[in-house]
């Protein structure tokens, strides 16, 4: 009987689920701000101060996702270790901001270029 055959023996790490979630959150955070710049870049052609201000606040909500994930993966795997409460869902709150900031950019583009 091999170490697969018996559940027991299996080797299973903890974190790696954390891990990979978090990686996984990273990339969604780095395509929403390729995404969300790209969009302010095509809106500068047409309103350049809208287009600037959607490109800072995209950077800021992308930065303040990393601060705060960053937070909360230290949180998330002190919950699984020590058993404290999992953190709450700021950070994917903020993300969704920044998919609403992208979206704000295409919409501004469109008015903008039927105007």
């Amino acid at each position: 009987m091999s170490a697969s055959d018996n559940p027991e023996d299996a080797i299973w790490d903890v974190g790696l689920q954390v891990e990979r979630t978090s990686l996984a959150w990273q990339r969604v955070n780095l395509a929403g701000l390729g995404a969300s710049l790209v969009s302010a870049r095509l809106v500068i052609e047409v309103a350049p101060w809208i287009g600037y201000t959607l490109a800072a606040l995209s950077a800021v909500v992308a930065g303040a996702i990393t601060f705060i994930h960053g937070r909360r993966l230290v949180s998330t795997r002190g919950a699984l270790f020590v058993g404290r409460r999992l953190p709450d869902a700021r950070a994917f709150a903020l993300m969704v901001l920044l998919l609403i900031l992208i979206a704000a950019g295409g919409l501004l583009l469109v008015i903008g270029d039927t105007a």
